[in-house]
């Protein structure tokens, strides 16, 4: 990709394959007395898109970037255009449009470190500005699963020890399952599923089937698919290869 604006002189930076987006949606989310979750929304104009990625380059590379960076904000701009993306370098997350330019601020940079003779390195952490996006928000099949996702139960029972070790117990009687898996995704569906997240926000969902899932709250809850979910909390994981990514995803049953 192409760095260029107030102070620097455009020129290409290499970035590593290992940057990670961060996406966060502008929910917070709050327990209600029968159990569900629901969520007050600031609304898409405040989400937030940054990403951290990491540059390994000779010496005087990691040097013209980070004096690029001092240069825009000397110039009292602080903010510049990243332009020219490989399809592996989309960095703000693949449904964020990386086919022309986007207005980013550096928000930190972390100290050079010395790789090997004469090469450095710097992490990069960066928001983007007013982004604008590209895919039709829509649930992928969720398939390709990783092994170690968790099946649990928000259980709505109190239990209280005395001074004499007798208990007593306070149940509200509306459990909520929980479901946490990792799915991998082309990079179509990882379009597709980001905007569906992003467009559905805290509205309740119907997920027809998860793959080699027959519980997805634990047999306890034995809830049999469709299931009506809110996803409550999703990580971008980055790109897994040249062709996927993993996303790791939070579901909240609804009762």
């Amino acid at each position: 990709m192409y760095i260029s604006g107030t102070g620097i002189s455009t020129y290409r930076v290499r970035i590593k394959p290992d940057f990670k987006p961060s996406t966060t949606l502008t929910l917070s989310w709050v327990q209600c007395a029968d159990g569900n979750f629901k969520a007050t929304d600031r609304g898409t104009s405040v989400d937030v898109y940054e990403t951290e990625f990491n540059l390994y380059a000779k010496e005087e590379e990691i040097n013209q970037f980070v004096n690029a960076v001092y240069s825009n904000r000397t110039a009292g701009v602080c903010h510049f255009s990243l332009s020219g993306f490989e399809s592996t370098e989309h960095i703000f997350g693949e449904d964020v449009d990386h086919t022309g330019s986007i207005d980013v601020t550096i928000l930190d940079i972390s100290d050079i470190k010395q790789g090997s003779w004469k090469v450095r390195g710097i992490t990069v952490k960066a928001r983007a500005l007013s982004p604008t996006f590209i895919g039709s928000p829509s649930l992928p099949t969720l398939k390709s699963l990783d092994i170690g996702y968790g099946e649990a139960v928000n259980r709505t029972i109190e239990k209280y020890d005395s001074y004499t070790g007798a208990f007593s117990y306070i149940d509200r009687a509306c459990d909520t399952g929980v479901f946490t898996g990792t799915f991998l995704f082309s990079l179509a569906d990882m379009r597709a599923m980001r905007r569906y997240i992003a467009t559905e926000r805290g509205d309740t969902i119907s997920i027809p089937a998860i793959h080699g899932v027959e519980y997805p709250f634990g047999p306890y809850r034995n809830s049999t698919y469709p299931i009506n979910v809110k996803i409550t909390d999703w990580q971008d994981l980055g790109m897994w290869g040249v062709q996927h990514w993993k996303m790791q995803i939070t579901m909240i049953e609804v009762v």
